[in-house]
Order: structure tokens, then C-alpha cells, then sequence
């Protein structure tokens, strides 16, 4: 007989107890000894595999969280989708949880009744997903977003800052004239980066000019598009703040081609500290943003959350700025 066509009952008569004592034993209830011995053994013996709709059903737990990541163009090319579920999995993986991924595609499809609870790595065009899962009261973090209209857990980055110190550092070693290639205008984190960016400048007394202003939409393609429109200009800029590293390696690529000397002649800072992007003569200068901590942050909170209903919390995470080798002074 397969395992899948193994029932609740067929372990109860090899073990010789009630279908109730097995249930226990599956939700992981207080047993006494002897009987959890006798069913671990039919279990084993059986190969059985309890249906996790069943334990759903009795209350009990499946040790599954969700992962939603909301798709967008180059997803499976995304350091950062990429490296939250490789920590998500790590963090879970120490606490023996299984991972359920689901790439969230401009359909709610997600069924909560195959997890305990939910991480929500970002929100982008499924915020009609969200407050479904709110209203379903499963447990839920979202990180790289803090939602502040929302009762739920948050995990989050101070891309504000990032984007400040990397701007401010910019403004310190002389440089006026600088650029900001922006990510996706929908995203909370490229929002928060363009804010940090104008803030730093508007501190420093520099005008801000919105042709030094472009959107990639985190894209290498639509990176080297912008690129090409701000060294056409007149006054072309003499540093660039990138809102990913992906695109400062665009940057030094298209540099490289042009024959543009960096840092002499242009200065580059990218966002995530992206070990990929890593090589060459040059080590690009970047902000750090401690995504290993964020996937733990999260997995930690989802844990106290389905053990025990807890008021949301909201935690901001600080960045850091690594220097390299792409600034000089002008």
C-alpha cells in the first residue's frame, strides 16, 4: 500500500490505540509516553504522511510559512528576490520549517491553508492581497516596506538614510553635479532612496536639476537609455547615485566604453552591497542593507506571532556605507 493511501485509521490498528491518541500524536499534543512510542513506530513502519488539510483542520500546525514575492520584470535576475528567499529559507531551515515560495503575478492565488503564517517580501501591486490576508487574520510580516496604515508586522530599511550618506559622501568630496538613477517609482525603497538623495542636496545648497533625475525601474536596459540622455546634456554630471548595483555596474560598463575615467572624471555609489557586482580593477563604493537580518527579523517575529497573538511591531533597519573604490574628489 502506498503511503498516500495510508489513513489516521490504519495507524491506530498497528499501533494498537484510538484514532484520538494518533491524532494527538500528528498535532503534537501531550501524549503519554508509551502510546507516542507505539504510533512513532507504526508510523515509521507505515510510511505514513498525514494530509496537511487534515492537520489544518485539527488545529494543528503545519511548520510551513509562506513566502510572497510580487513578480516583476527580471524577478529571477533580482539580487535582492534572489538573496530574501536564500535567508528566509537559512532562518527557517535552523528551525526545522519548511518554505512555501509563491510569485505573486497579478493574481491572488495564494491559499493561506498551506502555511501558519506569511512573509510578504514587499508590496507591489498586491495591496489588494495584503489586506485579504489581514482580513483572513493569518499571521503575517512584511518586510522591505513599512506599512503604517495597516496593524501589521513590518520589517523594513532606512533607505532614506542610506541614500543620504551616500549622497552626503557624494557632496564631500567636492562633487555638485550629481546624478540619481532611480528605481521603480511604485517601490517604497526607490521612493525613499530619490527622498534621501534630494535631501542631502537641498541640505548641501545644491540646486537640484531634473535632468540629473532618471527612472530605470531597477534595469540594466533602461539604465544604459538614461545614461546615454545625461551625457548628452550640456553639463553632464560628475557623480552618480544609483538606487541598485546592478545599475552602478551598468554605470561603470557604460563608463568603460566611453572612455570615461572613474573616479577621476565620474564618481559612482550603488545601493545593496551585491557581492556579484564585485570585480574588476574597481570595487564599487555602495550602501549596505542587512537583508540577512531583515529575513531573520521576519522569521522570528512570524514564529511569536503564530505561537502567541502579539501587537504588530514595525523595526526599521539601519544601512551602511561601504567605501571603495569609485569616489575621488573632483
Amino acid at each position: 500500500m502506498s503511503s498516500s493511501k495510508i489513513t489516521i485509521k490504519d495507524v491506530a490498528k498497528r499501533a494498537g490505540v484510538s484514532i484520538a491518541t494518533v491524532s494527538r500524536f500528528i498535532n503534537k499534543s501531550p501524549l503519554k509516553q508509551e502510546n507516542r512510542a507505539k504510533v512513532e513506530k507504526a508510523v515509521k513502519d507505515l510510511g505514513y504522511q498525514p494530509l496537511i488539510y487534515a492537520r489544518r483542520l485539527a488545529g494543528g500546525k503545519l511548520d510551513s510559512f509562506g513566502l510572497i514575492i510580487p513578480g516583476y520584470e527580471g524577478i529571477f535576475y533580482s539580487f535582492y528576490a534572489l538573496e530574501i528567499i536564500r535567508q528566509v529559507a537559512s532562518s527557517l531551515d535552523e528551525k526545522a520549517i519548511d518554505l512555501h515560495l509563491h510569485i505573486y503575478w497579478n493574481q491572488d492565488s495564494f491559499k493561506t491553508s498551506l502555511v501558519d503564517g506569511v512573509i510578504l517580501a514587499d508590496v507591489i501591486g498586491n495591496e489588494k492581497q495584503v489586506k485579504r490576508l489581514v482580513k483572513e487574520e493569518i499571521p503575517l510580516v512584511i518586510i522591505n516596506r513599512n506599512l503604517s496604515d495597516l496593524d501589521v508586522n513590518c520589517v523594513a530599511v532606512n533607505n532614506f538614510k542610506g541614500a543620504y550618506e551616500a549622497s552626503e559622501f557624494l557632496i564631500q568630496h567636492g562633487h555638485k553635479k550629481i546624478a540619481h538613477l532611480a528605481g521603480d517609482s511604485r517601490v517604497q525603497c526607490s521612493q525613499e532612496r530619490l527622498e534621501g538623495f534630494k535631501s542631502a542636496l537641498s541640505k548641501a545648497g545644491i540646486s537640484l536639476k531634473d535632468d540629473y533625475i532618471k527612472a530605470t525601474n531597477f534595469s540594466r536596459k533602461e539604465a544604459r537609455e538614461k545614461l546615454e540622455e545625461l551625457f548628452k546634456l550640456k553639463v553632464p554630471p560628475t557623480a552618480i547615485f544609483c538606487c541598485s548595483d546592478e545599475v552602478a555596474s551598468e554605470v561603470l560598463n557604460f563608463a568603460e566604453e566611453k572612455r570615461i575615467e572613474v573616479p577621476k572624471e565620474l564618481s559612482v555609489i550603488g545601493f545593496d552591497d551585491n557581492p556579484h557586482c564585485l570585480y574588476g580593477s574597481l570595487m564599487l563604493t555602495t550602501v549596505r542593507q542587512p537583508l540577512r537580518e531583515m529575513a531573520q527579523q521576519a522569521v522570528r517575529i512570524l514564529k511569536e506571532n503564530i505561537k502567541s497573538k502579539q501587537p504588530p511591531q514595525k523595526i526599521i533597519l539601519d544601512t551602511e556605507l561601504i567605501i571603495r573604490d569609485t569616489v575621488s574628489f573632483v
